[in-house]
This record gives structure tokens, sequence and C-alpha cells, in this order.
């Protein structure tokens, strides 16, 4: 196999001096990043033929987003996974369009090889997939999200779960709505009438507030999950906006159940 020019990304510091070397014994050009910045001002800056990251650095599936960045800006580099993980294998398959092949920790370094020219021998470079904004994950994913988070909430007073899926749905939309940058000025009617049947249904403002703390989680959960489609240099913007949304959704939500208590 001729020399290639790899990046190989990891926060072990150990595996990060190694395994770069040995690659460089086997005369490949190879620079090492400790970090996902540090891999992502690597991948701007300088061409490679292969990526090898760990799927993991610093924080669970931060190496999704390094992947997603290379897909972006170099379709045609090998992209290679690395996990500790090997009961992972089953979720990485759902990926595997996007990332050219994995290996599960400690890896032997005459496998990696193999498979990379393996996967070398029958390269083909990959169509960027579109990229989501969070915007569009809420839309595309409402359903999921809806099911998801009632999953939980219902789970916690179970005597009234069909209630207390009712203007949830709705709720969802006009947050996902809200973020539409053409969006009309909000009315907040969606969460005002969540507020008011919630009190109807004889929840309490602690349960109104865990409501929406759960959704949030559930849409940080999604996000995570499908980190190599989303557009990831407006991820952050993004999810501040939706964090803002939510909170505005929650206030209007609260204050129109206490409307309804003091009309009682």
């Amino acid at each position: 196999m001729s020399s290639l020019r790899m990046l190989f990304v990891d926060d072990e510091p150990n595996i990060r001096l190694t395994l770069p070397q040995i690659l460089r014994m086997h005369g490949h050009d190879v620079e090492a990043a400790s970090s996902v910045s540090e891999a992502l001002a690597a991948i701007h800056t300088h061409r490679f033929d292969v990526l090898i990251s760990d799927l993991n650095i610093g924080s669970p599936g931060d190496g999704f987003t390094v992947v997603s960045a290379m897909r972006r800006t170099q379709p045609e580099c090998l992209t290679l996974i690395l996990t500790g993980y090997p009961g992972f294998e089953t979720a990485l398959q759902a990926i595997r369009s996007q990332v050219d092949d994995y290996l599960v920790k400690p890896t032997q370094i005459q496998q990696l090889v193999d498979t990379i020219e393996r996967k070398l021998l029958d390269r083909k470079p990959h169509t960027p997939m579109p990229m989501q904004r969070v915007a569009d994950l809420l839309h595309d994913h409402h359903e999921e999200i809806v099911k998801r988070t009632l999953d939980i909430v219902t789970d916690s007073k179970k005597p009234a779960g069909e209630e207390a899926a009712r203007a949830f749905p709705e709720l969802v939309h006009g947050i996902a709505e809200s973020m539409n940058p053409n969006a009309p000025p909000q009315t907040f009617a969606e969460a005002i009438e969540h507020g008011r049947l919630r009190r109807k249904q004889g929840s309490t403002v602690a349960e109104v507030f865990q409501e929406f703390r759960i959704f949030e989680r559930i849409v940080y959960e999604v996000v995570q999950e499908n980190l190599l489609a989303m557009d990831v240099s407006n991820l952050v913007p993004d999810l501040r906006m939706f964090n803002d949304r939510v909170q505005d959704a929650m206030q209007h939500s609260v204050d129109a159940y206490l409307s309804e208590r003091a009309a009682a």
C-alpha cells in the first residue's frame, strides 16, 4: 500500500502516541489530534486520505462530529471509527452509510492496515448527506420526540396517561415552527392551551416544568443520535435558539396555568 496521509483522533495519550507511530513505521504520514477542536482545525487546513477517530473524544459521540466535518469538507476521505464498546456494534450499523468501517479497541494494527487497504481498493467518494438544522430535526422527528417524551411523562402519571398526551404534540409543533426565520410573530397559542389544559387535568406546576425539562432532554438525545446529519456549524446557535423558545413556551404555559387557577 502506498503512503497515505492520515488523521488520527483520540483523547487517550498512550494510544495517541503509540498507534500513529506504528502507522508511520508502515510508511504513512500521520497527524494526531487529541480533541474535536484540534481535529476540525486539521480537517480545514490539510487534505487527508484516511480519518481514524475514536467514537468518544472527551464526550460520548464526539467522533460523530469529526466524521461529519470530514464528510462535508473531504467526502473522498476514508473514515474509520474506533469504539471501546463491542456491544455498540448494532447501533453503529445505522451509520455505516457515512462511516466506511469501525474497529473495536484494542485494535490490532494489522487488522487496521488490512481494513484500510481493503476499503481503498473499492473506494467511491461519498455524496455528503443533506445537513439538517435543529428546526428540520424537530419537524422530521416530531412523532418520535413526542412519543419518547410522553412515554416518560405518562409513565409517571399512569392513571391520566391519555389525558397527559393532549395538547403536547401541538406544543412541540409550535416550538418547531417558531424556529423558522420566516415564521410570523409568535402567539404562543399552543403553550397557552397546554398550560390551561394541564391545570384542568389536575397537574401541578412542578409537573408542567418537569414535562418541559423531559422534552428538552429528549430533543438533545435525538440531536446526538442524528449528529452525522446535523449542520454542525450552526448547531450551537440552533440549540441556543431552541432553548430560548422552550423557555418562552414554558413561561407562557405556566402563566396560563396560574391564570386558570386564579379564575377557579
